[in-house]
């Protein structure tokens, strides 16, 4: 039985506010990089306190990644508590995906190339304007089905970001607009990442691009911040 007794180490907003030379990290980012320090050996509470997310968040995040088979428990650790005796499992890690952390369903598989990839390959594959709609459905195939909604979204942000510029082409797109990648802008293989926090991350430049508003939903709803600090 997995259960916590101790205070999670909380940190302001503040100490969590992107900025360009150290750019936003969501919980799940921290939790994953903390997982892969102590690939060895770590319990859900190490790394919530280490990446400064709320247990109950960090024990469903490890439960993904242990039915994904990338961590394991590899022993019961007693843990000692006045009113009671219990154990908490201490997991290894069994597969390093890398840097970033693993995109996956709630049951645990593991996704793969996703839209906002296929999205930004084709803008650097076609050189070409697209509206939204283009964009979605040159982005598509088979095993990837791109919506307009979501396609329209991330040119949204990559223009707000910087990296397109806007053109009309009234003749073609009934007055819609369409998007085209700056050369200058064509910053590498991975896809800007329009977060959960409104902003743009570029990871072929570790920088973050674009920041709609100050706001960190994501550290509401699983970081652990200190609220009254904030």
């Amino acid at each position: 039985m997995d259960i916590a007794f101790f205070k999670p180490n909380f940190k302001s907003l503040k100490d969590l506010m992107p900025n360009k030379k150290q750019p936003y990290q969501t919980p799940r980012q921290r939790v994953w990089l903390a997982i892969r320090d102590n690939a060895e050996e770590f319990t859900i509470q190490q790394v919530a306190d280490l990446g400064s997310m709320k247990y109950d968040s960090a024990r469903s995040f490890v439960n993904q990644l242990a039915k994904a088979d990338l961590v394991r428990v590899i022993s019961m650790q007693p843990l000692h508590h006045p009113n009671c005796q219990v154990k908490q499992k201490v997991y290894r890690l069994v597969q390093d995906l890398g840097y970033h952390y693993p995109q996956m369903t709630k049951s645990g598989e593991l996704l793969g190339i996703t839209g906002n990839k296929a999205m930004w390959n084709t803008l650097r594959i076609t050189q070409k304007a697209v509206s939204p709609d283009e964009l979605a459905a040159l982005s598509s195939n088979d095993d990837l089905q791109v919506k307009v909604s979501t396609a329209s979204s991330y040119l949204s942000m990559l223009y707000e970001a910087g990296y397109v510029q806007r053109v009309q082409e009234a003749k073609t797109t009934g007055g819609k607009a369409k998007y085209m990648l700056l050369p200058s802008m064509n910053t590498g293989a991975k896809p800007p990442q329009v977060q959960r926090v409104k902003q743009v991350f570029d990871p072929n430049l570790n920088e973050t691009m674009y920041s709609e508003r100050p706001e960190l939903d994501d550290e509401i709803k699983h970081g652990a911040m200190d609220e009254f600090y904030a």
